[in-house]
């Protein structure tokens, strides 16, 4: 991840953070300390789970404003979907502020 996703990601985590628990999602391969190899996570897992007070859960994909998802991430997102969660790319921190928002309307 590029230090400006990573920015927009730390930002979008504090800002999130006012409406519930926000996990950050590790996923690839990781070296322990004698140099062996091991991998965590699921391809394509969203950045961010969002468990959010009341109990819904919604994974978040943090994206620079011209970043994409693979085609890994766009597979994640439709088994998530199907299981009836939410998923949403998030931009920025404005991203996260209308979420609130709407999630504040809804209550």
């Amino acid at each position: 991840m590029g230090n400006q996703e990573t920015e927009i990601q730390n930002a979008i985590r504090v800002k999130l953070s006012e409406i519930g628990f926000v996990r950050r999602n590790n996923v690839g391969k990781f070296y322990t300390p004698d140099g062996r190899p091991i991998t965590i996570g699921i391809p394509g897992e969203a950045d961010l789970t969002l468990f959010q007070n009341g109990g819904k859960t919604v994974f978040i994909e943090t994206k620079t404003p011209a970043g994409r998802q693979s085609k890994k991430q766009k597979h994640f997102q439709n088994v998530v979907e199907r299981r009836g969660f939410e998923y949403i790319i998030m931009r920025s921190v404005d991203d996260a502020v209308k979420y609130i928002e709407k999630v504040k309307n809804e209550g």
